[in-house]
């Protein structure tokens, strides 16, 4: 194994953990745009307060993966950054007034417009980040990445099915999130039974739009297609029974068990999307041997980043355990 291969092994975990921790944050965005009913304002105080503490530190992830494909793989970025720059600015424009549009409804008081609007702003933005984050990974696997037409990406049947696929797992690990969350206190317990409804919904839907991805895959990625076909197959095994498990455990109440099979569920996915991408990063212009810099120059940003995880993880660590998982009252200790 190369400097650059275990370079880009770290980037995929990285990914991994900002699809299992950020893309939570998204789907609840989602969630929060889809309330209704006359519990709609106590989904959205709960959604708001799983978020608070941590929405903003999930994004690190995000910019780990940016920076070390920028410093490990510079081709590549140049050539990411100039055929796909359409979605992945829509995709920082939407994790920028998602940000702005949190912190003006939760601490604005209504000083910066009603709340409701940014509570609009909010959900709105949560949605387009990650369809556009989808559309930019099916356009590196078809190669319907151009210089001279930026909206291809926006226009491609499988980039769009895979933006809609990526929005509605978000969605299906908020909802699973979200049930244990909502389990652990008296006073959310009413809404147990409709994020449980949700979770069960979504994953019914990103089943069926996974069915639609496959031949769109096939007619439009042929070449990712052919390696998903052979590589593939345990990591989509994992999935498989990771979602199957996560329905399970959903259904009978089982909500912690519930998160750790939805994270495979979903990491499967991706994991298996990276195993056909290699080697390469975008398929028909890019491959990672000839983007790579100097092997120098991985060995540095390998060396960074491990003094970094060992900064970091702690901290994430202790940030979580602080704020994301307060103690359960006596009565919600079984779930």
């Amino acid at each position: 194994m190369t400097a650059a291969d275990l370079l880009l092994m770290v980037m995929v975990g990285g990914l991994t953990a900002y699809a299992l921790l950020g893309g939570a944050d998204f789907g609840g965005g989602v969630w929060d745009l889809l309330a209704r009913g006359p519990h709609a304002g106590d989904q959205r105080a709960l959604i708001s307060g799983a978020l608070g503490p941590v929405w903003e530190a999930n994004h690190v992830w995000l910019i780990f993966v940016i920076v070390a494909m920028f410093s490990g793989f510079p081709a590549a970025f140049g050539v990411i950054g100039s055929t796909l720059e359409l979605p992945m600015a829509l995709a920082l424009v939407g994790i920028v007034l998602r940000g702005v549009a949190y912190v003006y409804r939760a601490y604005g008081a209504g000083a910066a417009g009603p709340d409701h609007w940014w509570g609009h702003v909010f959900a709105v933005a949560s949605t387009v980040t990650p369809f556009m984050l989808g559309v930019c990974g099916a356009a590196m696997a078809s190669g319907n990445a151009r210089t001279d037409d930026a909206t291809a990406p926006l226009t491609s049947a499988f980039g769009l099915v895979a933006g809609g696929f990526a929005v509605t797992v978000t969605a299906f690990l908020a909802a699973v999130y979200l049930c244990r969350d909502a389990s652990r206190r008296a006073g959310t317990e009413h809404l147990v039974d409709g994020l449980r409804r949700r979770a069960l919904g979504s994953a019914v839907v990103a089943g069926t739009l996974a069915c639609v991805l496959l031949p769109l895959l096939w007619r439009d990625a042929p070449v990712v297609a052919q390696r998903f076909a052979t590589r593939g197959v345990p990591f989509v095994m994992a999935s498989a029974c990771g979602g199957v498990g996560a329905l399970v455990l959903v259904w009978r109440r089982h909500f912690t068990a519930a998160r750790l099979a939805a994270g495979l569920a979903v990491a499967g996915v991706l994991w298996g999307w990276a195993a056909a991408q290699y080697p390469d990063l975008v398929v028909g212009q890019v491959s990672a041997v000839a983007a790579a810099a100097p092997t120098e120059n991985v060995r540095a940003v390998l060396i960074a980043i491990g003094a970094g995880v060992a900064m970091l993880i702690p901290a994430l660590v202790l940030l979580f355990k602080v704020f994301a998982d307060p103690e359960p009252a006596a009565g919600d200790l079984h779930r």
